[in-house]
């Protein structure tokens, strides 16, 4: 296999023959697009003299060709904007207080733009505040979605509160996708917020200016009862994903003919989808959940996970659920389950069972070992999945797992187990330790993967002299490459080069937008394998970088065996 850091130094070497200029950091070579204190190629494009003030946390996008989407604030206005990098410059597209699309200004202060989101044609998206309004471009032209006071599409007049947390999302079709909320007593029927029949929740998808209503809260659920007593109920926000067809897949309550909780006879939510074109019910409490076969077993559904559905481009989904028998008693406290591959919905891994042959699994490290609990689930264009799970049976400090599993097989593979200096295993950073040995792994966050099969995740450490809180280097940003292994991207605490010769030390890691690549939900990793992120430092500064995550060949295709031949004799 070759070595990330044979990678690093391959790019950096090229760069230097060709006469570009690439920062080298963690394992992987990086390119600043944006930084704090600086009026040129890295400001923010509006004049000599003006520059970013604060980048700030967040996850900036980016799409299959570079073209990166970020919110920063410039030393010209104290409001908050967003700004798009394509080629070598940064262009400001939002500013808080300047002219909104449809008329007035947007807000004003330090937090105008979340969630800024750009697709691979170039048109982006955000939502404005904390809820109060959501903008994107079609065909290039800036376009309001929704505003408090609005008219809601389809509601016969009824305005829109708010949009939910989380929103927009976003496709490459340009289409955008979102909750948002009604204002009480408007339209026709009214909109209430009282049970038994409240509808002051909806979804909307469509391109920018043109959404239509796609399923709103006191909806008849024809498919469970064609009498129309149950109904749809609140949705949870963050479940939300749309794919490229603009299809959407939702965790959501039943209202009207349900009985709610987890005991006996209870099925008050559901997991549904328009994936096919009509509203179909993917899973519900209550209902026989099916074996790994896909047969409907005797286990019921208890609970449904209130994550994001996975949901790719071929309509597939993933999902997290605990389970019940008929009597109440809860058999599992959290089963997988995916349609990926097969288009068969089945239970691929299962609390309290014992765990498969693992590939990349080191000898017998899973021997004895069983399924305890399973997060931060995603599904790719590809069929496959990445997530994190737990285990039982392993000694202390080895129960946390990040996989990935090909769905082709229903085969997990290991790409790291967290572990400790007492009991080591997997190794997160070599000599990584301050008061001497290695770095590990603890504990796993922010999933995102793509087609290609790369994973990015962000990380906790521990060892010795790693250490959490203000100024503490227990957190880092980490690749995963097919082939290869592990690449090291950013640490806190560490030195990270911003520019040749500039070293900054790294407080905090402005983190990685989780998502599987087709589900509308922010893309800090593109198909293409290029990775964005966002990084403050201990002087104060901030900035927002780009890196290319290699794939398995990528040192024949850079020539490396010459390259750096080439560079040795030079020196």
């Amino acid at each position: 296999m070759i070595s990330c850091d044979l990678y690093r130094r391959a790019v950096g070497a090229l760069a230097l023959v060709a006469g570009t200029s690439v920062s080298l950091a963690g394992t992987l070579p990086v390119t600043t697009i944006a930084l704090t204190g600086t009026d040129g190629p890295l400001g923010p494009g509006m004049g000599p003299g003006v520059t970013f003030t604060s980048i700030g946390q967040h996850q900036p996008s980016i799409n299959s060709s570079g073209g990166a989407a970020f919110r920063a604030v410039a030393s010209n206005d104290a409001s908050q904007g967003m700004w798009i990098h394509a080629g070598v410059a940064n262009t400001n597209v939002v500013l808080g207080g300047g002219a909104m699309p449809g008329g007035g200004t947007y807000i004003t202060g330090t937090s105008v733009v979340n969630s800024p989101q750009i697709n691979n044609s170039g048109e982006w998206a955000f939502r404005m505040g904390a809820s109060t309004g959501l903008f994107g471009t079609n065909s290039g032209t800036p376009t309001r979605v929704l505003l408090a006071g609005d008219t809601a599409p389809g509601t016969g007049g009824a305005t829109y509160n708010t949009s939910a947390t989380g929103m927009p999302l976003f496709n490459n079709a340009g289409h955008i996708g979102y909750i948002g909320s009604l204002t009480t007593g408007t339209g026709s029927p009214p909109v209430t917020i009282t049970a038994p029949n409240a509808n002051a929740n909806a979804i909307w998808t469509g391109t920018p200016g043109a959404t239509t209503l796609a399923l709103r809260q006191n909806d008849a659920v024809t498919s469970i009862d064609p009498g129309g007593t149950v109904r749809v109920g609140a949705f949870q926000n963050l479940s939300l994903t749309m794919n490229g067809s603009g299809r959407f897949a939702v965790n959501s309550a039943l209202q009207g003919s349900v009985t709610t909780g987890t005991g006996v006879g209870s099925n008050s939510a559901m997991i549904s989808s328009n994936r096919s074109g009509s509203l179909e019910v993917i899973a519900r409490n209550g209902n026989a959940a099916p074996d790994a076969t896909g047969a409907p077993s005797t286990d019921l559904y208890r609970s449904l996970g209130t994550s994001a559905v996975g949901f790719n481009n071929a309509g597939h989904v993933s999902f997290i659920s605990s389970l019940r028998d008929a009597a109440a008693v809860q058999t599992s406290t959290s089963s997988l389950f995916t349609d990926a591959g097969s288009g068969t919905l089945r239970q691929v891994a299962r609390q309290g069972t014992s765990l498969p042959a693992i590939q990349n699994a080191n000898g017998t490290e899973f021997a004895g070992t069983s399924w305890s609990s399973f997060s931060n689930q995603v599904l790719t264009g590809a069929d496959d999945l990445a997530l994190t799970a737990s285990l039982t049976g392993a000694p202390t400090g080895w129960q946390n797992v990040l996989f990935t599993m090909d769905s082709a097989t229903d085969t997990f593979s290991k790409i790291a187990r967290s572990s400790n200096a007492t009991t080591p295993g997997d190794i997160a950073i070599v000599g990584g330790a301050p008061l001497g040995g290695d770095a590990y792994f603890t504990s796993f966050s922010s999933i995102t993967m793509n087609t290609l099969g790369q994973v990015v995740f962000q990380a906790t450490l521990n060892g010795a002299g790693i250490a959490g809180g203000a100024g503490g280097n227990n957190s880092g940003l980490f690749a995963y490459v097919p082939g290869t292994g592990i690449c090291l991207i950013a640490r806190t605490s560490d030195l990270f080069e911003v520019a040749p010769g500039d070293f900054r030390t790294i407080s905090s890691l402005g983190g990685i937008a989780q998502s599987g690549g087709q589900d509308g939900r922010t893309q800090s990793l593109s198909e293409s394998g290029l990775l964005a992120f966002e990084l403050d430092f201990t002087d104060g500064s901030s900035g927002v970088f780009v890196t290319t995550i290699p794939t398995p060949g990528a040192l024949a295709l850079l020539g490396v065996s010459g390259l750096l031949a080439t560079r040795r004799r030079r020196n």
